[in-house]
């Protein structure tokens, strides 16, 4: 038995030992194909980098931003800004003389966007890795509130291929914490929070297709407008430049929608794109086709920027009235918008809706308008009620409207005033103006005959249409009295009215006279009659 027992415990022992052995090269035969995982992918990096497939990104351009903020000072102050960010990232950056000098040997203006035998010259000449071009959407400190809007593109001098791009829009009251905390109402110092946030975001490398017997080369490319709203088209132009034949056809691609451009003049090809419905940055593809078949691809040639939200605008006024430029008084009106404004609308009609006064502009919403009660041709409006109406439009067509309600009155207010005695108040003066009229405040007095002041009242808003004046017995008994009141009334436009006057309030007592006594005259009533 005890030898049983050992020969069966020395067999426990071999298969758990062999159990562990196929576990240790179960592990080693993970590691090793791990390993030599790794040494695949980095032997493709290797040869990606080897082939020049991964272009590092050291060197950059900056062009101008174009600044459709509307503040002249935008654009120092960001593209400052931009360019001490990327230092701080490691990137090294051309001099401005030598951009402002290749831009101006080749007569370029426009820096909203670049063309493809441009981006190549700019890696020959200036030996730049990618181009960095962008706009300023939105610099503004209006009434409470400041706003930064910025756009980048990244475009790789390599393939001239959009590789990054990004927007980004914030407000000071973005960055509101708990209990009001955080607020940033410096607009230089929000510009640089926004330039900060999307240069962040700027790759250092990028993988890039090569292109080998390149019988067609992309030259400039024109999407208009530049910023579209959802669903709706913009006009496409491309030049394609032709070594041996010109492509038989040319298309453009948004995303899975594909476009076809027609050869109108010259190397250039013209149609139309419908965007997406969906806000955001979309880049657009050319693709060109020999007839052979052979396609060349020209990947993120553009970008289009589609925005659906229209603006949202509004209009404060420093009050709701005027007296009109005859007595020197007007309406100042505050327009705001959250966002870059196209063009604005402002038009005043009357309560029938007929035109009065209006005008009409183009890029940046005024912050003020004033109106002084007169028409285009300068003359004097009618007194009633008037509307201001606000329409603006941004760059993709949307449109916001706003609408105020202001009054033109330049007669003071009309009051009637009467006096009556009553033997339980003494004196009540009634009161009586049009419904129509808007009191802003007044004031009632009445006085005595040697000035004392024997009732003062006043309010505001709608006067008390009838003011009871009590007055002692002892006074009542003195017979006649005169009494002096005075009314002073301001409307909501500031006109006043004001009057004076003396009224008796009690007739001088008369004697009782009686007919003396008639010895003729005969009573015909008898003592039962009472």
């Amino acid at each position: 038995m005890p030898e049983d027992r050992t020969q069966k415990t020395k067999h426990g022992r071999q298969k758990q030992e062999a159990r562990s052995k196929k576990s240790v090269l179960c592990s080693l035969s993970s590691v090793l194909l791990f390993l030599v995982s790794c040494f695949f992918l980095l032997s493709t990096f290797a040869q990606a980098e080897e082939r020049k497939d991964v272009q590092k990104i050291d060197r950059l351009v900056i062009l101008p931003m174009v600044n459709i903020s509307g503040n002249f000072d935008a654009q120092t102050i960001i593209d400052s800004l931009l360019q001490k960010g990327l230092k701080k990232r490691g990137f090294k950056l051309v001099p401005y003389e030598d951009v402002d000098k290749f831009l101006s040997n080749r007569r370029i203006r426009n820096t909203s966007s670049i063309d493809r035998i441009t981006t190549l010259e700019l890696n020959r000449e200036l030996g730049v890795d990618a181009v960095i071009l962008g706009s300023i959407d939105q610099y503004s400190n209006i009434r409470d509130e400041i706003y930064v809007g910025l756009t980048l593109r990244l475009i790789g001098t390599r393939d001239c291929s959009i590789m990054w791009m990004d927007s980004v829009s914030y407000t000071g009251s973005d960055f509101v914490g708990l209990l009001g905390i955080g607020r940033v109402s410096s607009l230089d110092k929000l510009g640089e929070v926004a330039v900060n946030n999307i240069v962040d975001g700027i790759p250092r490398k990028y993988l890039f297709g090569n292109r080998e017997d390149n019988l067609l080369e992309m030259g400039n490319l024109k999407i208009s407008p530049a910023f579209v709203g959802g669903g709706k088209s913009a006009k496409v132009s491309v030049k394609i430049v032709s070594v041996a034949e010109k492509p038989v056809q040319v298309q453009a691609y948004v995303g899975e929608m594909k476009f076809d451009l027609k050869n109108g003049n010259g190397n250039y090809y013209d149609g139309e794109i419908t965007v997406p419905f969906i806000d955001g940055l979309y880049a657009v593809d050319i693709i060109a086709t020999l007839s052979d078949g052979k396609a060349f691809h020209f990947p993120s040639a553009g970008v289009v920027n589609v925005n659906t939200v229209p603006p949202k605008v509004t209009i404060s006024t420093n009050k709701d009235f005027t007296a009109g430029f005859i007595k020197k008084d007007s309406i100042i009106f505050t327009l705001k918008s959250d966002k870059a404004i196209e063009k604005w609308e402002v038009e005043i009609v009357d309560k029938e809706n007929k035109y009065v006064r209006g005008g009409r502009g183009f890029g940046t919403l005024p912050m003020q308008l004033v109106w002084s009660g007169e028409n285009d041709a300068g003359g004097r409006n009618n007194d009633g009620v008037y509307n201001l109406k606000l329409s603006v439009w941004d760059a993709s067509g949307n449109a916001g409207f706003f609408q105020k309600e202001i009054m033109l009155d330049t007669t003071p207010p009309k009051v009637k005033i009467n006096a009556e005695t009553s033997d339980s108040e003494g004196v009540v003066f009634n009161i009586d103006y049009e419904k129509e009229e808007i009191i802003d405040k007044w004031e009632f007095i009445v006085t005595g005959e040697n000035s004392e002041i024997i009732k003062k009242i006043s309010g505001r808003g709608d006067i008390d249409k009838r003011i009871a004046v009590s007055l002692m017995l002892g006074e009542r008994a003195l017979g006649s009295r005169k009494l002096m009141y005075t009314f002073k009334a301001i409307d909501k436009a500031g006109n006043i009215f004001e009057t004076s006057n003396q009224t008796n309030i009690f007739a001088e007592k008369k004697e009782e006279k009686f007919a003396k006594k008639n010895e003729k005259f005969i009573n015909s009533w008898g003592e039962g009659d009472f």
